[in-house]
């Protein structure tokens, strides 16, 4: 009798240590999500290429510039734009209030072009008084 308790016993802690470790594997998924979110100290990756950054475009008007230090300002529909000259443009054409489209990226301008004010368009000529006159003033 007392061999077959101490079977029966042995038999169920062998369940009640499995059903441990089953409940273990699968709160341990559940727990993933949760441990990514927290911040935890990574490595960081190895360096592959360096990304370009986002080129940018605004089209405006020169509010500053300086043309010897290669750093200007423009004003454009969403608000002013402090920029450094890249390598291959050259500020000496422009003045304040020059109407521009730069593109830029980081805060270097790679391009910066001078905008044409639009051609106004040619007021209709008056008719000469003789053909001003409606047809029945005329006999």
């Amino acid at each position: 009798m007392k061999k077959i308790f101490a079977v029966v016993m042995a038999v169920a802690f062998v369940f009640s240590v499995a059903g441990f470790a089953v409940a273990a594997e699968k709160a341990a998924p559940a727990a993933a999500p949760a441990a990514e979110k927290a911040p935890v100290a990574k490595k960081a990756p190895v360096a592959k290429k360096a990304a370009k950054p986002k080129v940018q475009k605004v089209t405006g008007t020169i509010e500053a510039l300086d043309a010897a230090a290669g750093t200007f300002s423009v004003k454009g529909k969403k608000g002013n734009v402090d920029l450094k000259a890249g390598e291959k443009v050259k500020l000496g054409g422009f003045k304040v209030g020059d109407k521009v489209f730069v593109k830029y990226a980081d805060g270097t301008a790679s391009s910066v072009k001078a905008v044409k004010a639009p051609k106004a368009k040619k007021a209709p000529k008056a008719k000469a008084e003789g053909e001003a006159k409606p047809a029945a003033e005329k006999k």
